[in-house]
């Protein structure tokens, strides 16, 4: 099924940004009110010493200025004192960014989430609503299909799901796909990843417009390295990167380590060919080192 759609709004996917300055963390958030906890508790981890509790009550001394107090109720003055750390930090926060914007919509993102789960799609939907070429190859198609419609004021102007799962577009009946660009590609699953990476490459070069941005999904890594070695994998990615960068756009790699040890090693040799690792926790993201 392909119908014409207009471009994705990307005013709904844009996020509130902190990265602190004494180390590489970097938090976003979609309600920029939310930042303050993290703010506020990724600052006081750096600031312990200026918590101390003596004769029986609790004291903080603010570094950054001359402000310091002391209570009996130890939640209470911790709350307090990462309140008042926080509004240090908010000169530091970005509203209306992307995510991507670190890397210049350019680069490999390793997101540590199951490429299957739930607790992806907030992220898979803030890249792909902010692009006008989305590519995604995913065993579950329609779980990308419902994650876009449901958290998306409007999809891509051209969305191709490459899959080995069937997807039947009448299976979501309430997904109205009218006046929508989308396509399926089935894949054959004994295909190797050369033929993998050839299709998205061609997929690439027919829908890809000039000076448009690409959000291209790899959600079957984990089953790339489960089928082949270590190497053919690494390459596998590395060719993908390359091919991207051609175009110009970000390739998300969605992996969960700990599912496997094999997925493990690949990540580590990709240390090199990956340019930011995202961690997600429901609706905030936070830059792993």
């Amino acid at each position: 099924m392909s119908l014409r759609g207009v471009p994705g709004d990307t005013f709904s996917i844009m996020v509130s940004r902190w990265a602190c300055d004494r180390c590489g963390f970097v938090a976003w958030t979609r309600d920029r009110s939310d930042i303050s906890e993290v703010t506020g508790s990724h600052l006081l981890a750096h600031h312990s010493d200026a918590l101390s509790k003596s004769d029986f009550r609790v004291s903080w001394d603010c570094p950054y200025c001359a402000t310091a107090k002391t209570a009996y109720d130890t939640d209470g003055a911790v709350a307090e004192f990462k309140t008042h750390l926080h509004g240090h930090a908010t000169d530091r926060i970005d509203d209306g960014v992307h995510v991507a914007d670190r890397v210049g919509w350019d680069g490999v993102v390793r997101v540590d989430a199951s490429p299957t789960g739930g607790e992806a799609d907030a992220l898979r939907a803030h890249f792909h609503g902010a692009a006008g070429l989305v590519v995604a190859v995913t065993p579950a198609p329609e779980r990308l299909v419902r994650a876009l419609d449901e958290r998306l004021s409007s999809w891509p102007r051209r969305t191709v799901i490459v899959s080995t799962g069937e997807y039947d577009f009448e299976a979501t009946p309430d997904v109205d796909f009218e006046g929508l660009d989308v396509e399926l590609v089935e894949l054959d699953p004994r295909l190797s990843p050369d033929e993998v990476g050839e299709t998205v490459s061609r997929i690439l070069d027919a829908n890809h417009e000039p000076g448009e941005r690409v959000s291209l999904e790899v959600s079957v890594f984990h089953q790339i390295v489960a089928a082949f070695d270590v190497e053919r994998a690494v390459a596998f990615v590395r060719m993908l990167a390359a091919r991207l960068a051609d175009a110009g756009g970000v390739l998300q790699l969605y992996v969960d380590a700990d599912a496997d040890r094999n997925v493990a090693t690949v990540l580590n040799f990709l240390d090199e060919t990956i340019d930011l690792t995202v961690a997600v926790d429901g609706d905030r993201f936070v830059r792993r080192p």
